[in-house]
């Protein structure tokens, strides 16, 4: 089965990087123009769209026909694109598992496939080899290269990592693919400098760091344009190093800019790991505000700052954090947080600078309070107020419209009657009269507000003709008419 199998891989090629514009018969004209041997092709296309993939397969009648195509074609162009030739590997596991792969960076961008497979085809029988590129075909800097064997990998590494080629010092290192790659690893060598100056190249990166251990490369991200993009990435030999220059590093100020150094991320790790960051913020920010240590500031001067609302604040104590919130224009809000190391500094500092006048402003200063406790607690104020008692003892008349009621009664002049649902407008108060005989106060309605749905319950009609005793009602009351006659 296994014979069988190999014979059925050696009589197919896969061609990658193939142009999108190349069809099946001039896939097959190229090939069979070599060994004239060519059984079928076929291009691999998007199923919804029908565009080419960029890859395909050539089936032979016989192996070595098909690796004589292999060791003419691989390279050259066609329609201006050299194509990648391989053996085609059946088994997705053998294909998806990474071995015997090289991963090659910091190259220059002058090299193309044909160039790296040159250089290291002296150290093992080379499988395939790429460079990988963006959309406008201009090399990325990095590139694979498979061999047959792992014993080609180890003494590719050892041989050419470090190695100076076309004056970039390329690293060389096994593959590892990304389901391999573990990200809460604490082993890593490459380092990503952020807040850099306009004028640092990639020499400077590299003498700022070379004191920690040996540099294998040191990159500052440029635009298309070549400007620097302020940030880079330094890679050390040994791990050792790379930790080293992140404690030693970040923070300081270099041409006077402070700068951030720290491991290098995918943006997915580094964007989950921003938000673990500030989810353990926010978790320790509400057990101090819950605690009492944090006081909220306002109607601050806005000239009051940062460190000027420190000063106002560090006679009572310990300040573990002070902030003044501020706009996107960096205007101050007026309002601002203080925050203490024990809840008895907080309480002395609310009740000596509650009403304090700072700048010309009376502050307020009162205890932190999280957003939902925030709420909670206007919503109380709310309930608690005058015009919601009286609104809540004071029922509006049955003969009013049960939504938009327009006038409320006093409770003396009426029966109580519950509440509507929907709508109803809050009452104010409307003094009546000083006169002996004026009308006493009344409620007039506000403010729109939901009513609580309390069904009245009515006695039942007793049926027609059950009690002689009730006169029954008219059908056709007779109503005064001025223009009838007489």
């Amino acid at each position: 089965m296994g014979t069988s199998e190999n014979k059925f891989e050696k009589l197919t090629l896969y061609v990658g990087d193939l142009d999108s514009n190349v069809d099946d018969s001039e896939l097959y004209t190229t090939f069979n123009e070599i060994t004239h041997d060519v059984s079928s092709v076929k291009i691999c296309r998007d199923r919804n769209t029908g565009s080419s993939l960029g890859y395909g397969y050539v089936n032979f009648n016989h192996s070595f026909q098909a690796k004589i195509a292999m060791e003419v074609l691989n390279f050259c162009k066609l329609k201006g694109k050299p194509m990648r030739i391989m053996f085609s590997e059946r088994d997705p596991s053998k294909r998806l598992s990474g071995r015997g792969n090289v991963f090659v960076k910091n190259l220059d961008e002058s090299i193309d496939n044909k160039q790296l497979s040159d250089m290291f085809s002296a150290f093992g029988k080379v499988l395939s080899c790429k460079v990988v590129r963006d959309a406008s075909g201009v090399s990325k800097g990095y590139g694979f290269v498979q061999f047959y064997s792992e014993l080609s990998v180890n003494i590719a590494c050892n041989v050419r990592n470090g190695t100076l080629i076309r004056n970039q010092h390329i690293h060389v290192s096994p593959f590892v693919s990304r389901r391999q790659w573990d990200d809460e690893s604490r082993v890593f060598t490459n380092v990503y400098v952020k807040n850099l100056a306009e004028t640092t190249t990639d020499d400077d990166l590299k003498m700022i760091f070379e004191e920690f251990g040996e540099i294998t490369s040191a990159v500052v991200m440029k635009d298309k344009e070549g400007k620097s993009r302020m940030f880079g990435f330094v890679n050390f030999e040994k791990a050792e190093a790379a930790v080293t220059a992140i404690e030693k590093m970040n923070g300081i100020v270099v041409d006077e800019k402070e700068l951030h150094v720290g491991r290098a991320q995918r943006k997915k790790n580094r964007i989950q790991d921003l938000k673990d960051k500030f989810k353990l913020e926010k978790i320790k920010r509400d057990m101090r505000t819950r605690k009492g240590m944090n006081l909220y500031v306002k109607n601050l001067d806005y000239s009051v700052d940062n460190t000027k609302l420190q000063e106002l604040f560090s006679e009572f104590g310990t300040i573990i954090s002070c902030k003044v919130m501020v706009h996107s224009n960096r205007i101050s809000k007026g309002v601002g947080f203080v925050g203490f190391s024990t809840s008895e500094e907080a309480s002395k500092a609310m009740l000596k600078m509650n009403g304090k006048v700072v700048g010309n402003k009376p502050i307020y200063v009162s205890l932190a309070q999280c957003k939902e406790e925030h709420k909670l607690h206007l919503q109380t104020q709310f309930n608690n107020l005058p015009w919601n008692v009286v609104s809540s003892t004071i029922a509006p008349s049955p003969h009013q419209h049960p939504i938009f009621s327009q006038a409320v009664a006093p409770a003396t002049m009426l029966s109580p009657q519950p509440s509507f649902r929907g709508y109803n407008f809050q009452s104010y108060f409307m003094c009546g009269s000083r006169m002996p005989n004026s009308c006493p106060p009344m409620s007039i309605p506000n403010t729109m507000v939901p009513q609580p749905f309390c069904p009245t319950l009515y006695p039942p009609a007793p049926p027609v003709g059950l009690y002689h005793s009730l006169p029954l009602p008219l059908l056709q009351p007779n109503l005064w008419n001025p223009y009838r006659r007489i």
